[in-house]
């Protein structure tokens, strides 16, 4: 009978890998609407990343996603070849919960 020990659920690398997955396809769902924002921020085209009227600061981080999203992901998988699995699940999640906290701020502390 196959008993587990305590802390063994992070050490299974297959259940870490598909929370990599899923981290990834979250972080690639994110960056798809982040293109079509961005085009919209740049244009000046409407929707609501104009209306909350960004200043240089959060310009610049919202411009910097693509580049913490690639970072964070290939962090995650290198961590994840070398067997840091927690590690590796936090950097693989970094974008996602790094967009929902920068958005949030965004709209409630403006």
């Amino acid at each position: 009978m196959y008993r587990a020990e305590q802390g063994s659920i992070i050490q299974d690398r297959t259940l870490v890998g598909y929370i990599m997955i899923f981290a990834q396809l979250g972080t690639l769902a994110i960056l798809f609407f982040w293109f079509m924002g961005a085009l919209l921020l740049l244009t000046e085209n409407g929707g609501q990343i104009n209306g909350l009227r960004l200043d240089s600061t959060e310009r610049a981080l919202f411009f910097s996603y693509p580049f913490i999203a690639v970072g964070a992901s290939a962090a995650g998988w290198l961590l994840f070849w070398g067997r840091q699995h927690l590690l590796s699940v936090a950097f693989g999640g970094l974008p996602v919960a790094a967009t929902v906290l920068f958005f949030l701020t965004l709209v409630i502390f403006r």
